[in-house]
């Protein structure tokens, strides 16, 4: 029997012809379609991943997401359990900036030097510098969380519903976790599997699928 986890980066809050900006915790947008949050579900359905519960961060764009699931798994939006620890994280100076200017003030001037802040962001989860959020403490909190999966969620599958900036950090539970990139795409899909009962047994056998582009 399998004790699963999947974590699901909520679906897109700007359209095409909008300029993106760095969101966080402060800044609390709404989904601008439904495509990916439903995507995400029929997925699920299609895989016999039906979750027996489900979380979501406080934010507009987590709850909807997770709405958008549940209602392509029937499952009652009554049955969200709201989590805080999901919540996105803080990005400081830098919340709710274009990516140029969020580069140029980490490499203070410097594109060049700015984008490989964001790259090692992107690849080792390296906080840039200004940033509000805690490493360590992110860490143990999804270890702790995968470990009374364990107990109270023995050999069920539980979905959570968050954003970027802390799903890259659920790695941690999987000791052997081999993907390079740790940004989760908009309605990204990452799976964790554990067969043993174990802690140190998680195995990330998904990182950032995307259903609605397959």
């Amino acid at each position: 029997m399998t004790t699963r986890l999947i974590v699901v980066r909520h679906g897109n809050t700007f359209l095409p012809t909008d300029t993106p900006t760095r969101v966080g915790a402060r800044t609390d947008l709404e989904l601008v379609e439904q495509v990916k949050g439903q995507s995400v579900g029929h997925y699920l359905l299609d895989n016999n991943l039906v979750p027996d519960t489900v979380y979501a961060g406080p934010l507009k764009r987590h709850q909807q997401t997770a709405k958008l699931i549940c209602g392509v798994l029937n499952i009652a939006e009554s049955e969200i359990q709201l989590d805080t620890f999901l919540n996105e994280i803080d990005y400081g100076p830098d919340e709710n900036q274009v990516e140029e200017t969020v580069m140029k003030r980490l490499g203070q001037g410097d594109l060049v030097l700015g984008k490989a802040v964001i790259d090692r962001w992107n690849s080792d989860a390296i906080v840039p510098q200004g940033w509000l959020v805690d490493p360590v403490e992110l860490r143990a909190g999804w270890r702790s969380f995968a470990q009374r999966l364990l107990q109270s969620q023995k050999n069920k599958t539980t979905l959570m519903v968050s954003s970027n900036g802390i799903m890259r950090f659920s790695h941690v539970i999987d000791p052997q976790f081999a993907f390079s990139d740790l940004k989760v795409p908009t309605g990204g899909i990452c799976i964790f599997e554990n067969d043993t009962g174990k802690p140190d047994d998680w195995c990330c056998v998904e990182w950032g699928l995307v259903p609605s582009k397959k």
